[in-house]
């Protein structure tokens, strides 16, 4: 399959769109330009021209082809890489065997993340960020709700509604990020781990773009 410019006009697309939905779902609008427009700036100035080639979607992941899915523009790379390669099923599996594997990884973790922050709201004592975990806490389980549908249209081969799924469960979490940010005594694994799902969702959301084209 080969990804050409209407891969980047395709994620352009999609996160003006993600762009629209936090400010429907935030309170501010002051961390839209932290989290999503450098993000859009760096989509705008990526090359239109790069492109993606993988011969058979059937063959057994290999190195190679990890290494080149996983350098799509907006994906960290580093991340991706040792993320995946960590993970023995990884080279057993077919390529197009990846998506859903990506997608069902990031469940697991975001269930280890809303049990983390469901702790948190019991165990805190200032007032006003005990609301922010709740809150972090509903949109957890929007994120669970989105990649458990990503998982039944990847399952399907439904690769634009599971990239849509994909973008929602990021969204989510961005608004989670939002509703924390300037508080006190948000444990830094709170940040990390809320930071890792979204690069996880972000995997997803590019992984079915490619396997669209």
């Amino acid at each position: 399959m080969t990804v050409s410019c209407n891969f980047a006009k395709t994620f352009i697309s999609r996160y003006f769109w993600a762009y629209t939905y936090l400010f429907s779902k935030s309170k501010t609008t002051d961390f839209l330009r932290v989290s999503i427009l450098p993000l859009l700036l760096l989509l705008l100035i990526t090359p239109l021209s790069s492109s993606l080639s993988l011969s058979d979607t059937t063959n057994i992941v290999t190195k190679e082809s990890l290494d080149r899915i996983c350098s799509q523009p907006t994906i960290y790379h580093h991340f991706c890489i040792i993320w995946l390669t960590n993970d023995p099923i990884t080279f057993t599996i077919r390529f197009k065997g990846l998506l859903e594997l990506v997608i069902q990884k990031t469940q697991l973790f975001g269930y280890k993340n809303i049990a983390m922050i469901k702790d948190l709201v019991k165990t805190t004592t200032d007032p006003k960020l005990k609301i922010s975990y709740g809150w972090c806490v509903t949109y957890y389980e929007l994120a669970i709700k989105s990649i458990e549908d990503a998982i039944r249209f990847a399952s399907s081969n439904e690769y634009e509604l599971t990239s849509q799924a994909a973008m929602r469960a990021f969204s989510s979490i961005t608004t989670c990020e939002a509703d924390l940010a300037g508080r006190n005594n948000v444990p830094s694994d709170v940040t990390l781990r809320n930071m890792r799902f979204k690069r996880m969702c972000n995997i997803g959301t590019v992984f079915s773009d490619v396997y669209r084209f």
